[in-house]
């Protein structure tokens, strides 16, 4: 979702807003701004273990600890900054490295091996008529047996068969039926004419060819059949091709029906002994290949076997060593993609992860999310002592997670985490201190946790701690009562959204008069400008409003006083240079610095109440961000300092209408905007109290009797 270009002040007024209800698509994504969670959020995770992370970033965390994918999140967007997103809490796509030429389509001709087959080609004076592979007709992602009929292999097929000892005329034969092979996979049963007498060599070629062909055709008997016979070649390369090649066709056997029209696993429907010989095969290939060709492509299909087959153990060994053991050139597939398919195929099984410590861990941390009854019992946890063996201070971590999360027995957490803090933060030791931090909040020891959380400030040194570290010393200082920490000279917080939401939701007067002044970063000075002058009106304190009007550079406001529509109403600090303005409702009023005056020296004032309200409406203030409360455990989430209730335009309204002294025009005025506040679909629009179908009627009938010679009374049709 796009909101377009907005201003920095607009975006600090914006920060960290959840925007779900004005959003019109389902992928919308909005951060919830905390440290410490129980439920899953997957736009709002945090650099530490935990159970409300999604289950990807909790495995990638481990594994930058363990040096196989480095933590590097991507830089954050317009959108994401439009969405009230900072560096911390980050969505799961933040982690994901963007492609290069990601806006490229995925149809580019396939040029991987071109020029080196037409090198191979040359000599023989053969030449390509069509260089559009079978291989390529596939999107990014979509699986087909048909993607390896590519460039490739066709290479790697002939160049094979030059170097083999054949007459160049059955040499020819095989080059040019291999290049017709790789325009189609559903080419005919046979691609070399059967009446030819090749010699041995060209006949094991062509055998192995013909298993090809009925392999890409979906024909796996007649394939298996040929592969198998195409193995007993003397030359290396058709041997173990054709080795890995039988294995591969039964796997393809296997799931051939294994798949509805949606694309999901129907295991019933598995042929199960063929799974099994293609598990034998892909072993037998890597036993007899160790270093082969194609150990990458074998290794990952086994994680297809096991898959189909629904077992869990071999499955997570499987992605284990890819994870733990494998190089880039042994894994066929980068690690984020593995990260994925680990995710969806074992992680969101919620099985066991025998005998994985570390895919253990994940899965545990995914069952202490909150639940009723638990999903993980804590008999269930001590079984699995065993597992974390090798790795004992990842079973402790679990131990103290379970004992804060599921439990919510901060004293025992603690037993379980280390008191030293090491000198190097690698992720799972920021993970043992964060943790150690939070059960100290959760016994409300305010001061222990303050004085761990900058300590470990200046270690943070991966990406994304010292993010989560400012955010929780900021929620230390709001809830423990000492905002102004946040604000002081020596803070150590600098991240910009989570000082604007504090300024916004939970900063009093005072605070915000201290940064206008002192505030260095210009956005910060407007943002505490605009919403000391904004709260001084909607909270009803109009003596300071004039004295606060008064000290305003409204002037400075140079980011942008034309923002276009936002979802904090494309506000800037001119919003309280607004005069008036009767052309759109016939009703006259005032500047708002004159209503406030008024409102000021007569609290009940008809005109100054219905100018109020004309001040909100016109500005698109109703329902303004600054007013809606942040979730009980969010940053910004405790007691604003600003005294006194947001006034609302319907009881604004209401008070002139039972107003016996109010002038015919302002009672006229309020009665027509009061029942407007329910146009056209019968909801309150305009805040305060709502007020029952008769009532709304009663006051339709006021203002087309009493006032029906009003200009509000003779236009306004129907009450809602």
């Amino acid at each position: 979702m796009r909101i377009g270009l907005l201003s920095p002040l607009a975006l600090a007024l914006l920060a960290g807003i959840p925007l779900a209800a004005q959003a019109s698509s389902d992928d919308s994504c909005y951060p919830d701004w905390r440290v410490s969670r129980d439920s899953l959020e997957p736009c709002s995770n945090q650099p530490f273990l935990s159970p409300g992370n999604d289950s990807r970033v909790n495995l990638r965390l481990l594994l930058a600890d363990k040096k196989t994918a480095p933590l590097a999140p991507n830089a954050l967007g317009e959108d994401d900054l439009a969405q009230g997103f900072g560096p911390v809490p980050f969505p799961v796509y933040r982690l994901v490295p963007i492609p290069a030429g990601e806006d490229e389509p995925d149809n580019q001709a396939d040029d991987s091996r071109t020029a080196e087959l037409d090198t191979l080609l040359q000599p023989l004076g053969i030449k390509r008529e069509d260089y559009t592979t079978a291989g390529q007709a596939f999107l990014s992602g979509e699986g087909s047996r048909c993607r390896s009929n590519d460039d490739d292999s066709a290479t790697a097929f002939i160049g094979q068969v030059i170097k083999a000892d054949m007459p160049p005329a059955e040499r020819d034969v095989l080059v040019r039926a291999r290049l017709q092979l790789l325009t189609t996979c559903d080419g005919d049963a046979q691609v070399v004419d059967a009446q030819l007498t090749p010699s041995a060599n060209a006949q094991l070629f062509r055998t192995y060819l013909q298993a090809a062909a009925d392999f890409y055709g979906g024909r796996f008997g007649d394939a298996e059949r040929g592969f198998a016979a195409a193995s007993t070649s003397e030359v290396p390369w058709l041997k173990e091709t054709a080795l890995y090649m039988t294995a591969r066709t039964s796997l393809n056997q296997a799931q051939a029906e294994a798949f509805d029209e949606y694309g999901m696993p129907q295991r019933e429907q598995v042929d199960k002994s063929a799974l099994s010989d293609a598990e034998e095969g892909f072993l037998g290939y890597l036993k007899t290949y160790p270093q082969g060709a194609y150990l990458a492509s074998a290794r990952g299909l086994l994680r297809r076997v096991h898959w189909l087959a629904n077992d869990q153990t071999k499955l997570a060994e499987d992605f284990t060593w890819q994870f733990t053991k494998a190089t880039d050139a042994q894994r066929n597939v980068d690690v984020d993609a593995l990260v994925e398919e680990a995710d969806l195929k074992l992680l969101m099984a919620r099985n066991s992860a025998a005998n994985s410590p570390m895919l253990q861990l994940v899965n545990d941390l995914m069952a202490m999310r909150a639940h009723t009854p638990p999903l993980l019992s804590r008999e269930d946890l001590d079984k699995q002592k065993s597992t974390f063996a090798n790795e004992p201070a990842l079973f402790d971590y679990l131990q103290a997670a379970y004992a804060l999360y599921v439990e919510h027995q901060p004293d025992a957490a603690l037993k379980h985490l280390p008191t030293d803090v090491p000198s190097n933060l690698d992720y799972f030791a920021f993970s043992q201190q964060t943790l150690r931090a939070l059960a100290l909040e959760a016994k409300q020891d305010w001061k222990g946790a303050e004085s761990l959380w900058l300590q470990l400030l200046p270690l943070a040194k991966q990406p994304l701690q010292r993010d989560q570290l400012e955010l929780a010393l900021a929620m230390n200082y709001e809830r423990s009562g000492q905002l102004a920490k946040v604000f002081a000279a020596d803070s150590p917080i600098s991240a910009r959204q989570v000082r604007y939401i504090l300024l916004r939701n939970v900063a009093g007067p005072d605070l915000l008069r201290q940064q206008i002044a002192k505030a260095s970063d210009p956005t910060e000075r407007q943002t505490a400008q605009f919403v000391l002058l904004y709260k001084d009106l909607l909270h009803g304190q109009f003596a300071t409003f004039a004295d606060d009007l008064k000290q305003a550079s409204l002037s400075e406001d140079k980011l942008g006083t034309s923002l276009g529509y936002t979802y904090s109403s494309g506000q800037s600090l001119t919003l309280f240079q607004w005069n008036g303005d009767k052309a759109e409702s016939g009703y006259a009023c005032p500047s708002i610095a004159q209503t406030a005056a008024n409102l000021q020296s007569e609290a009940k004032n008809p005109q100054a109440l219905n100018c109020l309200g004309e001040f909100i409406l016109r500005n698109g203030l109703d329902g303004m961000p600054l007013e809606q409360a942040r979730a009980t455990g969010s940053l910004g989430g405790t007691a604003s300092d600003f005294k006194g209730e947001t006034f609302s335009r319907l009881d604004g309204y209401k008070q002139v209408i039972a107003n016996p002294k109010a002038a015919k025009t302002d009672k006229a005025y309020a009665l027509f905007r009061a029942i407007n506040c329910y146009a056209p679909a019968g909801y309150n629009s305009c805040g305060g109290e709502d007020v029952a179908p008769a009532v709304r009627k009663g006051w339709f009938r006021q203002l087309k009797t009493s006032f029906a010679d009003s200009q509000w009374g003779k236009s306004l049709q129907y009450y809602w």
